[in-house]
């Protein structure tokens, strides 16, 4: 889709991209959620078991929907971890903000 806008006298071409979808991966938010935990002071055996636990409750929140945002997605680890840790639900909560 084109949108054309006058800007200064001239007539610019402005293009929008497209949204790309990202297939949700297991593995990915594993890992993240793995690495959160580690940064806010989860020692590591405490960590998997935290980050397994985790992304078994989102797998099954994210297969009941046919689309999510990476929004979505943070709010609900954030809602999860929140059962564990309020440090690592804080991190996810403000995902994407300068906090």
């Amino acid at each position: 889709m084109s949108v054309v806008q006058k800007k200064s006298g001239k007539l610019t071409k402005r293009t929008r991209k497209a949204s790309t979808a990202v297939v949700f991966n297991d593995a990915d938010v594993r890992e993240s959620i793995l690495h959160d935990a580690k940064i806010v002071g989860i020692p590591n055996g405490a960590a998997e078991t935290i980050a397994n636990k985790i992304t078994e409750k989102v797998h099954a929140w994210v297969t009941a929907r046919p689309a999510i945002t990476n929004d979505d997605l943070n709010r609900r680890i954030a809602i999860e971890a929140k059962r564990y840790s309020a440090d690592l639900s804080y991190v996810y909560q403000n995902r994407g903000k300068i906090i």
